[in-house]
């Protein structure tokens, strides 16, 4: 989750409190010990300085890895979810374009379709698959897509519930990906007519 403003202040505070502290100290303690005598003025000034330049590192690096959302973990199947996205890119060679040709949300409706598969693979799993009756029952040679299924067949690949809530997740964020960039495109215009 993303840090707020707030915290991230008062992260920061206390982070440059507790360095400039520390660097006082070590240059009190070190510099000595080096040979190099250091009046507390000069102390002090040369602590200010590399706290200053602490400051502006922190910020880049605090920037940088949430553009890149190192500091945001994943779980493993969110993980499976982008690498059946970058998978489908990268081997199946589908692309951005390719994506943007289902204007009729056969994408999202596909994902529709492995998640109700998996669901109905839940209902027959569990032992309280009585309690939803509005899935059918999925006997194990079961696999058929719903009559809504958007493609033809031969693009219907049910492999195990993990699997298909995967292959779910991976469709739906394309479609949601092929929806940012219409309404970017929109924005654009938009602009470029204003």
């Amino acid at each position: 989750m993303k840090q707020s403003n707030l915290m991230s202040f008062i992260e920061s505070t206390i982070n440059i409190l507790v360095g400039f502290g520390i660097a006082c100290i070590a240059q009190a303690i070190f510099l000595p010990m080096l040979g190099v005598p250091i009046p507390w003025s000069a102390n002090f000034a040369f602590a200010a300085i590399m706290t200053v330049i602490s400051i502006g590192r922190s910020f880049l690096l605090r920037r940088a890895f949430e553009a890149l959302h190192i500091r945001r973990p994943l779980s493993p199947f969110m993980q499976a979810c982008i690498a059946e996205c970058l998978r489908q890119r990268e081997v199946e060679g589908w692309t951005a374009e390719h994506d943007d040709d289902h204007a009729d949300g056969s994408l999202a409706l596909a994902g529709a379709a492995y998640a109700e598969l998996a669901c109905k693979r839940c209902a027959y799993n569990s032992p309280a698959g009585d309690n939803y009756p509005q899935w059918p029952k999925l006997g194990p040679n079961d696999g058929k897509p719903p009559a809504w299924w958007p493609w033809s067949m031969e693009w219907w690949k049910p492999a195990g519930f993990r699997r298909e809530l995967v292959k779910a997740g991976a469709l739906i964020i394309a479609e949601g990906e092929k929806f940012d960039r219409a309404r970017k495109g929109k924005r654009r215009v938009e602009k470029a007519t204003a």
